[in-house]
């Protein structure tokens, strides 16, 4: 049976790398010429479904797959069931705490964290992972939950010093069906990238993030 050449060019989308070009040529048969460009079409449609990283830092897109790990780990487990070992280890940045020379004010902070962290795995149950997603927050600057990042509207201390949060290293979650609304912030460490906190609080109208060494 008479063969074919043909020539393509893959292009391959690999997260938190990048695309990747690939001239490829087959050779194949007129029978099968037909089924592999639909199986070619089809990869294409698939990779299409990812999310896009339009303008994100490769700092984000590493602290976004923390995020989304996390997501999948926690999800559809008891609180029982989770390994503070792998939380610490992977992904939430605990170390300033199980580094700390006093053992009263280490077991506190600890105790805290389970507290505080059912919040996280209730969200994440709540209204179902695959319903959820992030996005660094500084893409939210005309929203109001981007008030507590903005330096011209931040109150000011008796001091006269601006009272706000740099964005950096902070993302707004939301529900996929309404990224325009965003539900609360979490803030990532600038060294490790992995989840520091979760809950914000609002004090006489200065909003600050919840960390452990605050117990």
């Amino acid at each position: 049976m008479e063969e074919v050449g043909i020539s393509l060019i893959l292009v391959l989308h690999i997260k938190d790398i990048g695309h990747y070009f690939l001239f490829v040529t087959i050779k194949l048969n007129r029978v099968k010429l037909i089924s592999t460009i639909i199986l070619i079409a089809t990869s294409f449609n698939v990779l299409g479904q990812d999310k896009v990283f339009d303008n994100w830092t490769n700092k984000e897109k590493r602290q976004y797959r923390i995020l989304t790990e996390l997501g999948k780990y926690v999800d559809g487990k008891d609180s029982t069931k989770l390994s503070k070992k792998i939380l610490f280890d992977k992904y939430i940045e605990f170390n300033y705490v199980l580094k700390d020379t006093s053992e009263t004010r280490k077991k506190k902070r600890i105790k805290a964290f389970d507290g505080l962290f059912h919040y996280f795995s209730k969200t994440v149950d709540s209204m179902g992972l695959k319903n959820l997603d992030a996005k660094p927050v500084r893409f939210y600057k005309d929203h109001k939950i981007y008030e507590p990042f903005d330096k011209e509207k931040a109150m000011e201390s008796v001091s006269g010093e601006k009272m706000y949060i740099r964005d950096s290293n902070v993302f707004a979650y939301y529900r996929k069906e309404e990224p325009e609304n965003p539900l609360g912030t979490l803030l990532f460490d600038s060294e490790t990238d992995k989840l520091v906190a979760w809950i914000m609080l609002n004090q006489g109208g200065y909003k600050y993030f919840l960390i452990f060494n605050l117990f």
